[in-house]
């Protein structure tokens, strides 16, 4: 026997009817709709939008442009739909707002890429080549983003957007750039700023990345040029042997590869500085070391046997000069400055012009030169003494700590995990490097 059929009970429901697809086909119906609007009366759906009358005048959007160095990616989406549905909600207020998209060409993005894309060949070429083909990578990029911020729905000038590697907008900068030089504005100097040796190019603080690293910092002994004259008169001048025995400043610094290129020790004139008295491989030694921080250094480097004779203002140290770490014959003077803290080191920092921010500053207010005898690829020149000359500043670091334990100057070196700045193109470590910037007055 067989069972009935199962009732059919879809003609006993009151359903709406409809004439749309059950499926949505987007991979047919999107190329149509695009289609559709740009094929619309007028020449477009944008223009025919443009044509219309806009009673409460002109409201743009400037809008800040991409780079043309890649596919379009979620942040492009939502930065331009947010920025769509503004400028159509003006138009539909009644305002005139156009909308002109447009892509940055220029810069390291799109250098870096067609870097990667040739390899060792990249270095082969001319810079005519390089730009040539910086320009083509650009171009297929503006016309791959242009496509899909239209599949996105975005109205715009597609048509005729604003690439900054057009010759108007060049000449445009070129005009703003010659009436700044007229009015005597512009101005060449040198500065330090973040730079990648493998790339060969300056960095932003927003092109950083910062990655874990192991590195040596190391303790320096730097020779004042006048003996312990300052401690007669103390409250304890009958513990020293002879007023002229000599004493040490105490420098620490993560970048022994900067040594080359310090020209000031900075102290803070607001902390005390204690004169300490210790025992080194049974000899007996004078050092400046801040008094907060006198016992932490000594316990630090092994040292077991140390004393505070006195102490004094960082004020008492303005005017004092020392011997450079590596060319005893230079002399050079050590300088106040606020930013020195008690947090690490020896409350006395290592000053280097050319390979720091504060550095920079503290130069430029005690006329330092400003230094700097790294080449754009990470490589001494020649004015560095012979045994860095050519090195990298990464060899360089070992280097300087067996030139200092050779002279007798290395108080103490020890490794220590740290955060450390990386480009965020090659992932490779980032240095501070002055180099000559051109720079425009406020007025």
């Amino acid at each position: 026997m067989t069972e009935p059929a199962a009732p059919n009970y879809k003609a006993t429901l009151n359903l709406p009817k409809t004439a749309f697809d059950m499926k949505a086909n987007l991979t047919q119906r999107e190329p149509a709709m695009l289609k559709a609007w740009q094929e619309a009366d007028g020449g477009g759906l944008y223009q025919q939008i443009r044509a219309r009358r806009h009673p409460k005048g002109k409201w743009v959007l400037h809008d800040g442009p991409p780079y043309a160095n890649g596919d379009i990616h979620i942040g492009h989406l939502i930065n331009k739909v947010l920025k769509d549905i503004v400028v159509k909600f003006r138009t539909m207020q009644g305002h005139d707002a156009p909308y002109v998209p447009g892509w940055d060409c220029h810069g390291l993005p799109i250098e870096s890429a067609i870097q990667k894309e040739l390899g060792p060949k990249f270095r082969e070429l001319s810079k005519d080549e390089v730009r040539q083909k910086c320009r083509d990578y650009a171009m297929k990029y503006v016309k791959l983003q242009s496509d899909s911020f239209q599949r996105l729905g975005i109205l715009g000038e597609f048509r005729n957007p604003y690439l900054t590697l057009n010759p108007a907008y060049e000449s445009g900068i070129l005009e703003v750039l010659a009436e700044l030089v007229q009015r005597d504005l512009v101005y060449r100097q040198k500065k330090p700023v973040h730079w990648c040796t493998n790339d060969r190019t300056a960095l932003a603080e927003a092109e950083l990345e910062y990655e874990n690293r192991k590195d040596t910092s190391i303790y320096v002994r730097l020779k004042a040029t006048k003996p312990l004259v300052q401690l007669e008169g103390s409250p304890v001048p009958g513990k020293m042997a002879s007023s002229a025995d000599p004493i040490d400043l105490i420098i620490w610094t993560t970048t022994p590869w900067t040594l080359p290129a310090n020209r000031a020790i900075a102290a803070n004139e607001n902390h005390q500085y204690g004169y300490w008295r210790y025992l080194e491989g049974g000899q007996t030694k004078y050092a400046i070391i801040a008094e907060e921080l006198g016992s932490r250094v000594f316990n630090t480097a092994g040292i077991e046997v140390f004393e505070l004779l006195w102490s004094d203002s960082g004020q008492s140290l303005a005017g004092m000069e020392y011997h450079h770490p590596l060319d005893p014959s230079r002399v050079q003077p050590l300088v106040l400055a606020d930013y020195v803290t008690l947090e690490d080191g020896t409350g006395l920092v290592h000053t280097a012009p050319g390979h720091g921010k504060e550095d920079y500053q503290t130069g430029l207010k005690y006329g330092l030169e400003i230094y700097n005898p790294v080449l754009p690829d990470g490589r001494y020149d020649d004015s560095v003494p012979d045994f860095l000359k050519g090195k990298t500043i990464w060899d360089a670091n070992q280097l300087v700590i067996d030139k200092l334990k050779e002279l007798g100057t290395l108080f103490h070196a020890q490794q220590f995990d740290h955060e450390y700045p990386h480009c965020w193109r090659c992932k490779k470590p980032v240095i501070f490097r002055a180099t000559e910037q051109w720079f425009v007055r406020a007025s």
